[in-house]
């Protein structure tokens, strides 16, 4: 009897264990993916467009930016093609936020100035 106890309580706990690995993956895959495929509403002082992360790496702006991103798994870095400006890099930790949610950074224009960033898609 005390063996077949041992055996269903190591059932149990490696039934836990197999929930707890499974609601952990997502927001692990999701962090793995990045920017990819998503868009962003971008506001600041200097006005509002959204940013486009394409596969591939390329990027595009509704200002008429293009550019190239590159993730590595914990830092995003875009470089920035503005139409009549001069071209230039961000880096910055990759945030993931869901569609809707939107938070605040300084790390998303050239020159530090705060931003307000909504993932659109």
């Amino acid at each position: 009897m005390m063996r077949h106890l041992t055996g269903l309580a190591a059932a149990v706990l490696l039934t836990l264990a197999a929930l707890l690995a499974a609601m952990s993956a997502t927001p692990a895959e999701a962090q793995a993916l990045g920017p990819e495929g998503r868009v962003y509403a971008v506001e600041t002082r200097d006005g509002r467009y959204t940013a486009q992360f394409r596969r591939g790496g390329r990027y595009e702006d509704s200002r008429g930016a293009t550019g190239f991103w590159q993730y590595d798994g914990r830092t995003l870095c875009v470089i920035v093609r503005p139409p009549r400006e001069r071209e230039y890099e961000i880096c910055m930790t990759w945030r993931d936020v869901a569609v809707g949610q939107r938070y605040e950074s300084r790390a998303w224009t050239p020159n530090g100035a705060p931003a307000r960033i909504t993932r659109v898609e």
